[in-house]
């Protein structure tokens, strides 16, 4: 039970790290032009069912993560929670993730919401390999 809490516990911290976009106002993808983590754009990802956590979201794009594959979705406007999700989840029509296919967020932990938000679903507008390893931008400004 503690495994399953403490699981829980660093699944929603990481949930909560915020993300500053390298271009303040670009959107989606452009936000992230010139970023060392971020790679080449992918048709499909395949575990779908069995994500392990996300991060980095912003209102249009977050990095879902299965063990040490993280990929960047960027969605269609009109996702107006995406960057304050608590919960995530995925709805594909096969077992892996397309375009097309939704990412359905949640703003409460326990399913009620304050903001008239709660639920959104979100359609996947483009999937790209995310190397969190990488520089970021803001790292990459700090050294020099």
């Amino acid at each position: 039970m503690r495994l399953i809490a403490l699981t829980l516990s660093t699944a929603l911290l990481a949930a909560c790290t915020s993300h500053t976009p390298t271009q303040p106002n670009a959107k989606g993808v452009a936000q992230f032009a010139g970023d060392a983590r971020l790679g080449e754009e992918v048709n499909k990802v395949c575990f779908a069912s069995t994500i392990d956590g996300f991060h980095d979201a912003t209102d249009d794009t977050v990095v879902l993560s299965k063990g040490r594959d993280d990929y960047l979705i960027e969605t269609f406007g009109g996702c107006f929670n995406l960057d304050q999700a608590q919960r995530l989840a995925v709805d594909s029509t096969t077992g892996c993730l397309g375009k097309g296919d939704h990412i359905i967020t949640s703003d409460s932990i326990s399913g009620h919401s304050d903001t008239g938000f709660g639920v959104q679903r979100c359609t996947i507008k483009a999937m790209y390999k995310w190397d969190a390893k990488a520089e970021a931008p803001a790292e990459t400004e700090e050294s020099q």
